[in-house]
């Protein structure tokens, strides 16, 4: 979270010099690979494939700084293997959430025309809502999990402005899974994503005016 923070007032700082900041969405589209941390004795689990989707809007500064907002939805859990009492048993976990990262970001690279390759940083906080799961009882799971998201990235520029983003994260919950379990106290969400975009513009904002622009 230092990190973040720091990252973030990098951002607002770079922005002092810039008069006219850009606007973009756009959907995208992924999947996640994901497990449950800290397990309890006899039980194993292994990471599993889910899909995401959603979409994002990115308020850049010109140049190498900008702020990311994601809405996606994401689908995480386990592939528990239990091997209590001497017999063995198998589930699959799924759980679903609506994921919200907000990312500061760093862009490399000056090139902003088609063909442009622009690598990129980003961390930030993230809060996740459960909006279902395959438990056995619902009311065993905690409803919202805040945590973390970083990762590495490349723009591809493409005509008018619109850019192929792709984006490798790491993100980690910070809250408990389950509830009302003692032995399961522990666990948390940690997945690997991959995630592609189709970015394009919406606008300017001109902090000189104080107004809003749209592309035309």
């Amino acid at each position: 979270m230092r990190a973040f923070v720091l990252a973030l007032c990098l951002c607002w700082a770079g922005s002092v010099s810039a008069q006219r900041e850009n606007i973009s969405l756009g959907p995208m589209i992924g999947g996640s690979y994901s497990t449950l941390t800290n397990t309890p004795q006899g039980v194993q689990t292994n990471y599993k494939f889910g899909p995401s989707a959603g979409v994002f809007v990115n308020y850049s500064i010109k140049e190498h700084f900008g702020l990311t907002a994601n809405v996606l939805y994401t689908r995480l859990g386990t592939d528990y293997e239990s091997f209590n009492n001497n017999t063995n048993g198998a589930f699959k976990l799924n759980l679903d959430y609506i994921h919200v990262p907000v990312l500061a970001t760093y862009y490399f690279g000056n090139d902003m025309g088609p063909g442009a390759i622009r690598p990129k940083l980003f961390l930030g906080p993230a809060v996740s809502f459960m909006v279902g799961n395959n438990g056995l009882i619902n009311d065993n799971f905690q409803k919202i999990d805040v945590g973390a998201t970083g990762g590495v990235g490349v723009n591809i520029g493409l005509a008018k402005q619109q850019w192929i983003n792709v984006d490798l994260r790491y993100n980690l919950g910070f809250n408990q899974v389950y509830k009302n379990i003692p032995d399961r106290k522990d666990m948390s969400n940690q997945w690997f994503s991959l995630t592609v975009g189709y970015s394009f513009p919406v606008g300017q904002y001109d902090k000189g005016s104080n107004k809003f622009s749209g592309r035309r």
